[in-house]
């Protein structure tokens, strides 16, 4: 990929009342063929980014350039971008073949020319075999392929994606993920997608930008969202994290020192910004965390400077291929630890007090503001969230009040 920006905004606000903006000062630049993933809750700013883009709407302040070229004086049938719509958008009077030409006829494409590039998108997809029916005939996987097609029949530079595939069901989606990832593999495609899907953005992208209160809080890869979030706001809000809050004691270095209401104290790697004194949020992922089965295991953790704290097993989530312990800290936090689904694995038994011990190197100290705390997802009583995917529809739950 060029190291030259393919899409740019810069300095980009919206506003739709002249004094509360939904897009603030949003500068992101994306590469030409890369994936780029707009997540974050819903009113963030994310769809309008795309809007904006799309030619939809247009930016209050700023600029936005495709190939170097402003976009603000061309229309949406002017910008070279292919969309695709979460409710499809398909006609329904016309055959499939007919509404992946449409966009080639308001080009005013020979109609030898559209009849080629038809047959050429719906193999793309694996539709060819269906392109006289209409779309009450097909499924909806089968009509989100027809939108996808329709999108990329007349070879446009960028394909902009919101929600595509959010009215789909757990398995057609998962389908469909795979399926637009070879497209944008086989064809080098510019994808910039709209989702408030963690595991969708982060299965998809080459790269996510993390929107909230019409900002990016952070906008990097995959790998690097999940494993060093910027804020207390993004760790909350990709994957699943336990964020025990405390006051920082010392910073030393790369580390920080956060007291717990109950007095101890646990160490991670520190987040920008920390000083001595300030309320804090330590970031630590679900599977990171481990049971310690023996006292000597207790003892061994804290020789290797490993994290210990105490707390009581309150209920027991069978997932599949793991399962989830839901533990209370002496202070009334709680935290949620994977155990893997292996064979001889032995769980804690309800209502018994155990140690939680973790590595200081697999947690974070960051900041903690209102708007983070805000985004802890909501969990329900079996302590998993209640917005993210599990590989159990219906976990199967023990627990003890």
């Amino acid at each position: 990929m060029s190291s030259q920006p393919f899409i740019s905004f810069a300095g980009v606000c919206k506003s739709y009342d002249g004094v509360h903006n939904v897009v603030e000062g949003l500068d992101l630049d994306v590469a030409r063929g890369e994936f780029v993933s707009l997540l974050g809750p819903s009113g963030s700013g994310k769809t309008t980014t795309l809007m904006m883009l799309a030619g939809f709407e247009s930016p209050t302040r700023g600029e936005i350039r495709l190939a170097g070229n402003r976009l603000d004086d061309k229309p949406p049938h002017r910008r070279d971008i292919g969309m695709v719509f979460q409710n499809y958008a398909l006609f329904p009077h016309m055959t499939i073949a007919e509404n992946v030409a449409f966009p080639l006829s308001v080009r005013k494409m020979s109609r030898s020319e559209q009849k080629v590039r038809v047959q050429r998108a719906l193999d793309m997809v694996e539709l060819s075999h269906l392109g006289a029916r209409r779309p009450a005939q097909l499924s909806g996987g089968q009509q989100q392929r027809v939108a996808l097609a329709r999108a990329l029949v007349f070879e446009p530079s960028v394909v902009l994606m919101d929600e595509p595939l959010g009215a789909l069901d757990k398995r057609l989606r998962e389908s469909m993920q795979y399926e637009i990832m070879r497209l944008h593999r086989e064809l080098s495609l510019t994808i910039v997608y709209v989702t408030h899907d963690q595991n969708e953005a982060l299965t998809m992208s080459d790269r996510v930008a993390v929107f909230s209160d019409g900002r990016i809080q952070q906008a990097a890869a995959p790998t690097e969202l999940y494993e060093n979030a910027a804020n207390a706001f993004v760790a909350n809000f990709v994957g699943e994290n336990n964020g025990l809050l405390g006051h920082v004691v010392s910073t030393q270095g790369e580390w920080a020192a956060l007291q717990l209401a109950d007095n101890s104290t646990v160490y991670g790697r520190a987040g920008a910004g920390l000083a001595t004194g300030d309320t804090a949020m330590l970031a630590l992922r679900p599977e990171r965390a481990h049971i310690a089965a023996t006292p000597a295991s207790v003892q061994e953790a804290a020789q290797q400077d490993m994290n210990v704290v105490h707390a009581l097993v309150q209920e027991l989530v069978y997932c599949g291929d793991h399962h989830r312990v839901h533990l209370k800290l002496s202070h009334g936090e709680t935290v949620v630890v994977k155990v893997p689904n292996t064979q001889h694995r032995d769980l804690p038994a309800l209502g018994r007090q155990t140690a939680v011990t973790w590595r200081r190197d697999d947690c974070k100290v960051l900041p903690a503001t209102a708007a983070a705390l805000n985004a802890i997802t909501p969990q329900d009583s079996a302590g998993f969230s209640t917005s993210s995917s599990s590989s159990s529809d219906s976990p199967l739950i023990a627990g003890v009040n």
